[in-house]
């Protein structure tokens, strides 16, 4: 998705507070104080603004979502037509910082910046690369035009507005800059009827919806983003849509080889993806959501079921 070209003489230098191998010494306790809950860890910086946790548990299937990704688009890091020397890069969303640090190795001349809720990320990283704990729902500090690569991935559920988000994505985009985001669906679907509406993915999917309208953060970016794109102005909005297999059932040996990543991706990550929403936003006991989260594994690990979720 491109941002149209446009004369710009704003070259100020970046004006943000960062932090490094040095910096974290000085990072506020408060940020430090996570929050537990049912066992899992989550952030502390504005606590409750995001839904997943971030403990250990959670930052591995992060990482393993980096490389079910990578597979998907061919080892690729991106798919945007960038060119091959940009300068300022920014990583919404970061995590783990996995995908910020592996552009930067890429692109040595470029500065990336990672923004996160949790100060999760590695100390030992690139000279180019610079992590900000901060809110991407605040107003951003960065100058306007500033970046020519805005990187974006599995924020659903995390922004209130959509075409808001892109409008500052916008802002802070240089002329002629790309911004490319990757979001998974909550529907599981089949093409052969063997995903019936009486599986627990149909309550999966309705558990999302729901507390996403009562935290004001829809879980269906991969629905409105395109569309939040160009109302945000972005011309050249390319949506492309692919169907992620859950399982190794397809006869395609490429697409069985991403439905093995993509059903070790969901299984690990289903008590990450919905403990906090079934407990804390829509007041189930632990145990329930624990009897319904087995009972999604039991779906996810069915070979007679042929679904898929799109990306």
């Amino acid at each position: 998705m491109k941002k149209d070209d446009r004369p710009s003489d704003n070259d100020s230098a970046l004006g943000v507070d960062s932090w490094d191998e040095d910096d974290t010494k000085s990072l506020s306790s408060s940020i430090l104080r996570y929050t537990w809950e049912n066992g899992r860890r989550y952030h502390a910086y504005r606590d409750g603004s995001y839904w997943g946790p971030n403990d250990e548990r959670q930052l591995d299937t992060e990482d393993f979502m980096h490389s079910m990704f990578l597979t998907i688009l061919d080892g690729r890091l991106y798919i945007a037509p960038i060119g091959n020397n940009p300068q300022r890069v920014l990583d919404v969303g970061c995590g783990t910082g996995i995908w910020t640090i592996e552009f930067a190795q890429q692109h040595g001349s470029a500065e990336v910046f990672g923004v996160d809720l949790s100060p999760v990320q590695p100390n030992m990283v690139p000279m180019n690369v610079k992590f900000e704990v901060d809110d991407i729902n605040l107003d951003w500090t960065y100058p306007e035009e500033h970046f020519d690569f805005v990187h974006i991935r599995l924020l659903t559920g995390s922004v209130p507005s959509w075409p808001d988000f892109h409008r500052k994505v916008f802002k802070h985009l240089s002329p002629g800059g790309w911004v490319q985001q990757i979001e998974l669906g909550m529907k599981t679907k089949s093409d052969d009827g063997t995903v019936t509406p009486d599986m627990p993915f149909s309550k999966w999917e309705h558990v999302f919806t729901v507390a996403g309208e009562q935290m004001g953060k829809t879980f269906l970016a991969s629905d409105v983003a395109a569309d939040a794109m160009r109302q945000a102005g972005f011309q050249n909005v390319n949506e492309m849509r692919l169907k992620l297999p859950i399982g190794r059932w397809p006869k395609h040996e490429t697409l069985k080889i991403w439905g093995t990543w993509c059903r070790a991706f969901l299984t690990d990550g289903l008590e990450g993806f919905g403990l906090r929403m079934m407990t804390g936003v829509l007041g189930w006991t632990y145990e329930e959501t624990q009897a319904f989260l087995a009972d999604m594994k039991r779906h996810l690990m069915d070979p007679k079921i042929h679904g898929y979720v799109e990306m």
